[in-house]
């Protein structure tokens, strides 16, 4: 059952969520952004390619992956991101996110959350990014509060427009 209309108190918990998230995101604050997600962590966010416009949609996603994390794999990327060898974030990005949920469906374990998203990274001087796209969470109820089990962000382009990739989607 979709639950934005149904039952907005549920819909602004969700809200709240993501905009914690955004928050740690933005201060670069990644080791406590890695407390929002559960131990058996699913963190994927595939390659698309353009198809033929008369094939149906513009763009399908591979089975190639520009991230298929668990926590651990998760973790060992923050610790790298914080540490002196991550030579591509000296100075570090400045970062503006924009998610916003679309959708939010109950499910047995949890709930399915779809949201845009748009990612805006700024570097030295000239250097900017954008990341437009969406992705699907899958969210469960802890101790602690909501925790991401399951992510899958999928961006809008079949080349990215950075030199490197070092944000979180």
């Amino acid at each position: 059952m979709k639950t934005m209309l149904s039952n907005p108190s549920l819909y602004f918990e969700v809200k709240s969520f993501q905009a914690y998230e955004v928050s740690l995101l933005q201060e670069l604050a990644y080791q406590e952004w890695l407390g929002i997600f559960a131990d058996d962590l699913r963190y994927r966010a595939p390659l698309v390619y353009v198809k033929d416009q008369r094939e149906g949609s513009l763009s399908r996603q591979t089975d190639l992956m520009l991230y298929d994390d668990s926590y651990e794999t998760l973790s060992l990327r923050v610790a790298r991101a914080k540490s002196k060898k991550a030579w591509t974030e000296i100075p570090p990005s400045r970062l503006r996110y924009f998610v916003d949920p679309v959708e939010i469906e109950e499910e047995p374990d949890g709930l399915r959350v779809a949201s845009n998203l748009i990612i805006y990274q700024t570097r030295l001087q000239r250097e900017e990014n954008l990341f437009v796209g969406h992705r699907i969470d899958r969210v469960r109820r802890s101790e602690d509060g909501w925790k991401v089990f399951d992510r899958y962000a999928v961006i809008d382009r079949a080349v990215l427009p950075s030199k490197n990739l070092t944000v979180f989607f």
